[in-house]
């Protein structure tokens, strides 16, 4: 029991495994051509780059699964200090739940196009191509799901600190501006931030402290 108790408080730092598995997916697969860039180009780049395109669509599809697990950590902080229905800790899960989605798929076609871009027609590669450089929907709902109900939730019941819970609101406003990829940028830094605090918190329910002040 003792083993599973310690299993379960480190599950919130699962948010740090997310933000590191993406950050190296990215770098392990390297810059792909952008959406209007010629059916040659983009060819050439996934034949070229195959191996490494496949190894950073499965860390991303890796850094969905930490995602979803990090959510859940979020849903039980919330939830342990939330009255009635539980309505910010089911968009706070359901926002990981979406973006874990649309990481997923996005590796998928990442993956897909490693692949097989040399073996279907080219133009076909190229539209595969085209929608994966806009592809950020999914991501962006979720996550700004996610924060927004964390910040809610640190305004009404310090689960995240008041200052933090304000820059939850500025991310989800952000993240839907042309200025979107700096709230991702961001949003990772929030998502360590949360992961630590979130860990921090589950050590001291562990220990029997309750009431925690995290202002």
């Amino acid at each position: 029991m003792a083993t599973q108790r310690n299993a379960l408080r480190l599950v919130p730092l699962a948010g740090v495994l997310f933000v590191v598995l993406t950050i190296v997916s990215f770098v392990i697969a390297g810059e792909p051509p952008d959406a209007d860039d010629s059916v040659r180009e983009v060819i050439e780049y996934y034949d070229d780059h195959e191996a490494a395109t496949m190894v950073g669509s499965v860390l991303e599809a890796l850094a969905a699964v930490a995602l979803l697990f990090f959510a859940a950590s979020l849903r039980r902080a919330i939830r342990r200090r939330e009255d009635g229905a539980g309505v910010l800790s089911v968009v706070a899960l359901g926002g990981g739940i979406v973006a874990a989605a649309g990481i997923g798929t996005d590796a998928a076609i990442r993956f897909a196009l490693a692949d097989v871009a040399t073996d279907i027609e080219p133009a076909a590669a190229q539209s595969l191509n085209a929608l994966w450089s806009d592809f950020f929907f999914p991501q962006a709902m979720g996550i700004g799901a996610l924060v927004l109900a964390t910040g809610f939730a640190g305004l009404r019941m310090r689960v995240i600190p008041t200052w933090l819970a304000w820059v939850s609101f500025l991310i989800f406003i952000v993240l839907f501006t042309p200025a979107g990829f700096i709230a991702f940028l961001v949003g990772a830094l929030w998502i360590v931030v949360v992961s630590v605090l979130l860990w921090r918190q589950e050590a001291t329910v562990g220990a029997g402290v309750t009431g925690v002040d995290v202002r």
